[in-house]
């Protein structure tokens, strides 16, 4: 199919727009706000389905891929910021508890029912707290949506397992940037880093934390 100039035209500013994004300042609590404002707009209207398509598969593919790399197959996954469950729908688990702040999601979750999968409606920044320790915690394009953090970061990170990982990924932003610094202050082992990108340029880094060094898991 033949791609018009003016599309070709839309494509290069939205490519240069992004990536000027990791090197623009802006202000942390309106920029998360409208970030949470948009999530609910989009679950309430199915704009978020398309997270179920194969151009966020490799998203989901590396994390999941991290999580059976560096973990038992019996894993425990504390999934912040979970959304419809994606992530559990695609790896294996003897536990699994998905929180987010967002009714909608969790209640589509929860619809399927699966096994061994607790989903709740909670804010991670309000003191939720799951009960027991987990293998893997993960923050998938999550983190930004937190009023605090590093704080929530650092609550979860008292319920990781002597030899669990913590997977973080995030959209190349200013506040990204600025939100690595300050992970990369816990001193925890950064096991591994992997950037992607899609069709449009949007990029997204995932990393792989520990607070010792964690070696594969046998075959």
């Amino acid at each position: 199919m033949t791609v018009s100039a003016f599309e070709n035209i839309k494509r290069f500013f939205i490519r240069l727009g992004i990536g000027l994004m990791p090197y623009f300042p802006l202000p942390w609590e309106p920029y998360r706000k409208a970030l949470v404002r948009d999530s609910e707009k989009r679950y309430e209207s199915g704009r978020w389905d398309y997270m179920n398509d194969i151009a966020e598969a490799h998203r989901y593919s590396i994390i999941v891929g991290c999580c059976e790399y560096f973990t038992p197959s019996e894993r425990r996954v504390l999934d912040v910021g979970c959304g419809e469950g994606i992530l559990q729908k695609r790896m294996t688990y003897s536990k699994y508890v998905g929180v987010d702040v967002n009714a909608a999601a969790i209640a589509s979750a929860q619809a399927r029912g699966a096994s061994h999968a607790t989903f709740v409606v909670g804010d991670a920044a309000e003191g939720f707290q799951a009960a027991g320790s987990f293998d893997a915690i993960v923050f998938n394009e999550s983190l930004y949506y937190i009023r605090n953090p590093v704080e929530v970061f650092a609550r979860c990170r008292q319920s990781l397992s002597p030899d669990g990982i913590i997977v973080v990924c995030m959209f190349q932003t200013y506040l990204a940037r600025q939100l690595w610094k300050k992970l990369r202050a816990f001193g925890m082992e950064e096991l591994t880093t992997v950037k992607i990108s899609n069709e449009l340029g949007f990029s997204s880094v995932i990393r792989v934390y520990a607070n010792s060094r964690v070696t594969a898991r046998p075959t």
